[in-house]
């Protein structure tokens, strides 16, 4: 039995998740707005990965937890929604690692 009872629950892992991404919202809120705005400009059906949007980005550069930060918030707000198929990321620092696709709503 473990002396840290909150290292593996996963209840405690989404709170502190979502916590860590509230303060990186917080912190970029002009790039929150902004991204926010941008998704809203997509055309219904769209379909792609944040890898997308940042590839074709013109506006405010954000620290870089703030992208995936921001990409959550979308879902959370049913912006965007989750499919099932996964693509691989092309930029050099995901390391070609999957990610799913999502559609804008």
């Amino acid at each position: 039995m473990s002396d840290q009872p909150d290292l593996f629950d996963v209840d405690v892992s989404r709170a502190k998740r979502d916590g860590g991404m509230a303060l990186v919202t917080e912190h970029e809120e002009d790039f929150s707005l902004q991204f926010a705005k941008h998704i809203d400009g997509l055309p219904k059906g769209w379909t792609g990965t944040c890898e997308d949007i940042r590839r074709d980005w013109t506006g405010i550069i954000p620290h870089p937890n703030a992208w995936g930060a921001c990409w959550n918030a979308a879902k959370k707000r049913g912006q965007l929604v989750e499919l099932p198929q996964q693509v691989h990321m092309t930029a050099s620092k995901s390391h070609a690692r999957k990610t799913h696709l999502h559609r804008k709503v």
